[in-house]
């Protein structure tokens, strides 16, 4: 069963809940679970916002759909590499052969390293620093944050409605 939330008119965040967790990464107590963000943008082009970690990955295929409405899944902007984020990149692209990949250079040799046996060549994007993509009514900057968490991370600015996704930034 699908469990979304509407953000704004056309940002819904499709992530999951995982309450099976004690401790975040063996060291951070979380008596009350941990959300994986992932969010879907529903503009002249469809963009979703990182994936989620495998633990959750059937919900968040339910909520991906849902949300979807049955229209395709035009771009996947990976902001950070880390599995909290990243796991479920290969089933998401092997159920959405159409979408195109927004990442940074450090990303994609990240993608070939984790998922071997995908054919990623004509499929990825590269943004650099300062990087503007528009899906139609909201335009997006991409920055670079290195060492945020690890060395490849971005965050994208949505300059319309004036939203960061930061990544592992907070």
């Amino acid at each position: 069963m699908y469990c979304t939330r509407k953000v704004t008119d056309d940002l819904i965040w499709v992530g999951a809940d995982d309450r099976r967790l004690a401790c975040f990464e063996g060291v951070y107590g979380v008596p009350d679970g941990v959300s994986y963000n992932s969010y879907l943008l529903l503009d002249e082009k469809t963009v979703l916002f990182d994936t989620v970690d495998k633990a959750v990955y059937e919900t968040f295929f339910e909520n991906l759909k849902q949300a979807l409405g049955g229209r395709a899944l035009d771009y996947l902007v990976i902001s950070h590499m880390e599995p909290d984020h990243a796991a479920t990149v290969e089933g998401l692209l092997l159920r959405h052969p159409e979408t195109r990949i927004l990442c940074n250079d450090k990303i994609k040799t990240m993608l070939g390293q984790f998922f071997r046996g995908l054919d990623l060549t004509d499929r990825i994007d590269l943004v650099k620093e300062g990087s503007v993509f528009s899906s139609g009514r909201h335009e997006f900057t991409f920055l670079m944050a290195p060492m945020v968490h690890w060395p490849e991370v971005m965050m994208s600015y949505d300059k319309t409605d004036k939203i960061l996704f930061p990544a592992d930034a907070f």
